[in-house]
């Protein structure tokens, strides 16, 4: 019964505060607790804060030494069975699902639905300050806290100033002497993990995936896909103030920028949404940005 409800378009219950709707009752009340500004349930170990309960245990378990699920083909470790579920994909070759429109693939659902946004030529969220335009709320959200003049979260080290709660954890890191994450083979340190898992890959002696246009390895599929592009002799986004052309959309956003003198009109069509009613977020109704 849950599932069908899934499939409804119209929503039942919907957010006074902002355009959140839902079919079931339980996930409304679990969603109103992110508009909440004090937190009931704080982590004992770090400054973590929510009023969500079952968000505040999975929380609890980063602080966990041991590891109660690891990986048989690796040295990935975790205490959530449904992160090692999630895991196991990496180490599957065959991908179960498909992009109709390229070749992505993929055996994570939530990663193809992200993924067929990027062929969407409308944008749904649009931001009312500027002409920024996503099919991503997450990053609309994000994108608002620029136009903030105002700063929530402020660093009791140095004069650092973010809305954005996770910049503020990863700054203060800086200012820690000791590093948590060693590695074996170097004297690399550092206190981001995700930094230290990257290093790691630099010392493999073998690469996982190459080109066959030419000598290139790479150790995930994301670096060679982005390599393949050099080899394509059309280009899909070209410059309508200059001759310049590419295959990284990236890379085309940051050109079109060097063009922009002030407030010069962008080209009809670019980063531009065609749907006829965008929806449009005020930002003064935006909790602090990872406060919930």
């Amino acid at each position: 019964k849950l599932h069908v409800l899934t499939h409804k378009d119209f929503k039942n219950f919907k957010c006074d505060i902002c355009d959140y709707g839902t079919n079931t009752k339980y996930y409304l009340n679990q969603h109103l607790l992110k508009h909440k500004l004090s937190k009931d349930l704080k982590c004992g170990d770090c400054d973590f804060e929510t009023n969500i309960e079952s968000s505040f245990k999975v929380h609890l378990l980063s602080h966990k030494v041991s590891k109660e699920f690891n990986c048989a083909d690796c040295g990935y470790g975790t205490n959530s069975r449904d992160n090692l579920k999630r895991h196991l994909w990496t180490h599957k070759v065959s991908k179960d699902l498909k992009c109709t429109d390229c070749d992505y693939e993929t055996n994570n659902r939530s990663h193809l639905k992200r993924h067929l946004l990027t062929h969407k030529s409308s944008n749904h969220f649009k931001c009312a300050n500027c002409d920024y335009e996503t099919n991503y709320k997450s990053s609309l959200k994000r994108h608002f806290w620029i136009h903030k003049v105002s700063k929530d979260f402020k660093c009791p080290n140095c004069e650092y100033k973010t809305n954005d709660k996770r910049y503020l954890k990863r700054h203060i890191l800086k200012h820690t002497v000791s590093k948590d994450f060693v590695c074996r083979t170097c004297k690399y340190r550092t206190n981001n993990k995700h930094s230290f898992k990257q290093h790691r890959l630099t010392h493999r002696v073998f690469k996982e995936v190459k080109c066959d246009d030419c000598d290139f390895k790479a150790s995930n599929t994301w670096t060679l896909k982005r390599h393949l592009l050099i080899h394509k002799s059309c280009k899909d986004f070209k410059c309508d103030y200059c001759q310049y052309g590419t295959n990284d959309k990236c890379n085309f956003n940051r050109h079109v920028l060097t063009h922009k003198v002030g407030k010069v009109e962008r080209p009809k069509g670019w980063y531009r949404s065609i749907c006829p009613k965008p929806l449009i977020l005020n930002p003064d109704s935006l909790p602090p940005y990872g406060m919930g």
